[in-house]
């Protein structure tokens, strides 16, 4: 199904077992939220490589104690089996207060013609007609704002309402994505008229994820948030281009390319030290994943993160950190503090030449 039936599908019912892909990863965590929301259960996660069948199997083939129930949320980019599948479902049948949750996504060495047909396979799998959805009810319930230290109040399944469900989404449009906004705005207490959250959103170039998580930054606000506090709380990084540049400084076409990027970005408005301290971050994370891939020989981005990310962002930051020269981190560093004083000084034309000594450092 897709997003507009599963949002009729969840006014009333909750299901056990949920297949979410698509082009959007932001909607489809949101959705995994919103599931677990009504579930009132505390899952266990497993990241991509942390899923084993077994451990997720023992979880799901516990009988309930004193009424606990079970959720699992499996994250992953390579599709699981039918057995496996087959084999949870069947789980979930014979142990009717549990529930499971899978997110795929497109891992970075597959084409998106390749995950189409890897979610088809996996959504003809994804089903079984004995396991059947909890009745819900929204009266007084706030379904974006799950709250997992509340024990499960579960119903008993309806026998009439299929719950396994396997939903497809896209990226949101403007309006949509506006929706996710206030909504999100709303379970954090944040009082914000429209026209400034869609100030918001357009400040972050229309991508939904990053303006959701700006949105912790205006709670700070004293009463109604104004433009003036997003212009001076949230600086629009993602607005202008810096994934592009970032692209360009690890690119081939280097340094015209870099240069051309970061020249538009001065010319729509760029605050320079605020962007120096974004640099300084990405690169001190390309270090951390240098250090670690040097004393252990590969790359574990929940070690290094201190957080599961996806896949395609810990292979990025482990291929990029490897291309740094021998000794280069320190080299960049000392210039990312020459390139600050001098900012400090007011001598913004530093930047041009600092971006040109920084690319010298990666191979």
């Amino acid at each position: 199904m897709y997003k507009k039936d599963f949002d009729i599908y969840l006014r009333t019912h909750t299901p056990r077992a949920a297949l979410l892909y698509g082009e959007s990863s932001f909607v489809i965590q949101h959705y995994t939220k919103r599931i677990l929301s009504q579930l009132k259960i505390e899952p266990q996660t497993f990241y991509y490589s942390e899923y084993a069948l077994s451990e997720v199997m023992s979880i799901l083939s516990q009988s309930s104690l004193f009424g606990d129930s079970q959720c699992v949320v499996l994250r992953l980019d390579k599709k699981p089996s039918d057995k496996e599948i087959q084999a949870m479902l069947d789980a979930l049948q014979h142990n009717t207060d549990h529930a499971l949750i899978i997110e795929f996504y497109r891992a970075e060495s597959k084409s998106q013609s390749q995950y189409a047909k890897d979610f088809r396979t996996l959504s003809i799998a994804f089903q079984n007609k004995n396991i059947f959805a909890l009745p819900f009810s929204q009266e007084n319930e706030n379904l974006n704002a799950p709250n997992a230290s509340q024990p499960s109040t579960q119903t008993k399944p309806s026998q009439n309402k299929p719950g396994v469900v396997e939903v497809r989404f896209f990226a949101p449009n403007h309006r949509e994505a506006l929706d996710f906004l206030r909504q999100e705005a709303k379970a954090q207490g944040i009082i914000i008229s429209n026209e400034n959250l869609e100030f918001l959103l357009n400040m972050q170039n229309g991508d939904i994820a990053i303006a959701c998580s700006e949105l912790g930054k205006l709670a700070l606000a004293d009463g109604a948030v104004e433009q003036k506090d997003i212009a001076f709380l949230c600086y629009g990084l993602g607005s202008v281009g810096s994934e592009e540049l970032l692209d360009a400084i690890f690119g081939k076409n280097k340094p015209q390319k870099t240069l051309e990027i970061f020249e538009h970005m001065q010319e729509i408005g760029l605050e320079e030290i605020a962007f120096l301290g974004e640099l300084e971050r990405y690169f001190y994370q390309l270090f951390l994943f240098a250090a670690y891939i040097r004393m252990h020989g590969k790359a574990d981005a929940k070690e290094i993160l201190g957080y599961a990310a996806p896949s395609f962002v810990g292979d990025a930051l482990a291929a990029r950190a490897l291309r740094i020269k021998s000794g280069g981190f320190l080299g960049i560093f000392r210039l990312f503090g020459f390139w600050r004083n001098e900012l400090m000084r007011g001598r913004k034309s530093t930047s041009l030449r600092c971006l040109i000594k920084l690319q010298a450092y990666i191979c």
